[in-house]
């Protein structure tokens, strides 16, 4: 580690783009929401869009970067507010990001938005199989590159898991079309009912076309290999929400089961209970371990349904058809390789639910069984997964792989990131270069006060509003399709979003003006926002890692040099720079640009 003791500035540049290791790892670190989104959505550029209510903005800004805005300010898993600085210790809850995600589209009061492409024609086709959200980013993104683009879904509309998982109380199909309509005006076509190796064959597709994505998802069930697993009444979720959703089944045993504790088994047992079951949920882990979003159970449980936890499966009884289901009681075990805790079953704990409906909702898997028999040893391994595993390219030079399809059952944000990543790499295949570069990008944000600047319009009261609850449907309005959850008002969507600390303004005090006056220590709102410092640590690369305090009495203090804005403390309320008195403190818009080399 290498030590600074001058003047060095946080970024190597004070505006305009760079591709430095010490600017792009400002960013990751400096806006950790951004970094942990999958598809690296601007996300304090659209909330500081939504709190000032430019709605359309915000709604582009997120269009851009992951391409489905309404849908997922809908049904996002929402790593990003994992991350959020907000909802670190201390700080309360993260910031509403997914629904302040739905308020932009909301309230865009736009006509579908067709982004400009970034390339004209390439004259080059590609084929995408599947039309599902990492098809059709994919597809998205190699036509703003300028590629001609045909995807071939094998059931009869656009969507995948979409249309023929998600239920319409979660996921209104108005919503799903609206955004879909905004891939095919900029010239995406999508033919629907064409099954690839079924009505066409893959070597068809390579003969006319210049490259092939494979985003297929995960449409190969998980059933579980239990005694009387195959009686009548015991189905897998994925069948029973594409029945519901895609082929208007509404017939349902009266006592329906759930086995599963993720996104599925929620779907599916909403789902029945609309349909007029009694329906219960069982999930070998703890509540804690469930992969669902926040707010889930609770909806669930509001419903009528009920959830049993640390119950595993042993079998299903009945003659013809199901009637009960066998489970026992588990505890935690040793972790396992995600570091997990396996459940371990309570010898003598063995309870019978009663069920003539069961629903697993166990997992699935990638179906490769369509994968033309001439390509097979080339792209498909022994246990039906692809040979190139989670990469984008595959051993055939003409043939790439986006989304689950490559990564297994996943979030709709991660199949996104890993869509828009592939088409970057079609379009590196295609034409022998990288034309999109990533970039960090400074703008002088403000102006001093001398010149009757403006800061950002935080104030540290902002730091103590509550999160925002979504305001939902009663219990007695969940009937059919009704959308439960109604989203903001337009006040409250600009409150939400004023919480965020808007990570990507970076305030700094130059060491050279400093006259150490103190002035901004008295008015600082957060005791360690600006600390005095005898140095910067930062890496062979540049980067900075880190920094040494002044310790009163201490050594240090005779190599005081400097005041430094801790950006992991700062709340952007521009005191400090209000009252400076020589204009020493810099403020800068930082954000990460995709930009034509």
């Amino acid at each position: 580690m290498r030590t600074e003791l001058n003047a060095a500035t946080a970024l190597s540049i004070t505006t305009g783009d760079s591709t430095s290791a010490q600017d792009l790892h400002w960013l990751e670190q400096n806006i950790p929401c951004q970094a942990a989104c999958p598809a690296g959505t601007d996300i304090p550029g659209y909330l500081e869009a939504v709190y000032q209510g430019r709605f359309a903005d915000a709604y582009e800004i997120n269009l851009r970067d992951n391409v489905f805005p309404a849908i997922l300010g809908r049904v996002c898993s929402r790593p990003c507010e994992d991350a959020c600085r907000h909802g670190w210790e201390g700080n309360g809850e993260p910031v509403a990001i997914c629904f302040s995600k739905r308020s932009a589209a909301d309230f865009a009061d736009t006509p579908p938005v067709v982004l400009p492409p970034l390339f004209a024609s390439s004259g080059k086709h590609v084929a995408i199989v599947g039309a599902g959200v990492a098809g059709l980013a994919t597809a998205r993104d190699l036509a703003m590159f300028g590629h001609k683009v045909t995807v071939y879904e094998k059931h009869r509309s656009p969507g995948g898991m979409l249309n023929q998982g998600i239920p319409a109380f979660r996921l209104p199909r108005d919503v799903i079309a609206r955004e879909i309509g905004q891939i095919t005006s900029i010239g995406v076509a999508i033919e629907c009912g064409v099954g690839i190796g079924r009505d066409v064959k893959m070597d068809e597709l390579l003969s006319s076309h210049d490259a092939i994505v494979l985003a297929a998802g995960t449409l190969r069930p998980n059933m579980l290999e239990l005694p009387g697993s195959d009686l009548n009444g015991v189905e897998h979720g994925l069948e029973f929400l594409l029945e519901v959703n895609e082929g208007g089944r509404r017939e349902i045993g009266e006592r329906v089961a759930v086995i599963g504790g993720g996104y599925t088994a929620m779907d599916c047992a909403r789902t029945a209970q609309r349909l007029g079951a009694a329906t219960a949920t069982y999930y070998r882990r703890a509540r804690e371990d469930m992969v669902v979003l926040p707010g889930e159970v609770e909806e669930l449980l509001a419903e009528g349904s009920s959830l049993q936890n640390q119950c595993a499966p042993l079998g299903f009884d009945g003659e013809d058809r199901v009637s009960g289901v066998r489970l026992i009681r588990t505890e935690p075990g040793e972790s396992g390789k995600d570091n997990r805790r396996l459940p371990r079953e309570i010898a003598g704990s063995e309870f019978l639910e009663t069920a003539d409906n069961v629903i697993l909702a166990t997992g699935q898997f990638p179906d490769t069984s369509w994968v033309d028999a001439s390509l097979r040893q080339q792209l498909v391994a022994r246990d039906g997964w692809l040979n190139s595993g989670t990469a984008h390219a595959t051993a055939h030079q003409k043939i790439f792989v986006a989304g689950d399809f490559a990564l297994g059952a996943t979030t709709l944000i991660q199949a996104i990131g890993h869509a828009r990543d592939c088409a970057r790499n079609v379009d590196r295949s295609l034409m022998g270069v990288d034309r999109l570069g990533r970039y960090a990008r400074a703008e002088q944000a403000f102006y001093s006060k001398a010149a009757n600047g403006r800061t950002t319009g935080r104030v540290a009261d902002m730091n103590v509003i509550s999160i925002h609850p979504m305001p939902v449907l009663s219990p007695g309005e969940r009937v059919g399709d009704a959308e439960v959850e109604t989203g903001y008002q337009r006040d409250t969507a600009s409150d939400a979003a004023s919480r965020c600390y808007l990570c990507h303004y970076k305030f700094e005090i130059n060491d050279a003006e400093c006259v150490l006056c103190d002035e901004c220590l008295k008015v600082k709102p957060v005791p360690d926002c600006i600390v005095e410092i005898a140095a910067l640590e930062r890496d062979d690369e540049g980067r900075t890692v880190g920094y040494r305090r002044v310790e009163s009495g201490g050594t240090d203090s005779l190599y005081y040099n400097r005041l430094w804005i801790d950006q992991n403390q700062c709340i952007r309320c521009g005191q400090c720079e209000s009252v400076c008195p020589v204009n020493a403190i810099s403020i800068q818009k930082v954000s990460l640009a995709d930009q034509a080399v």
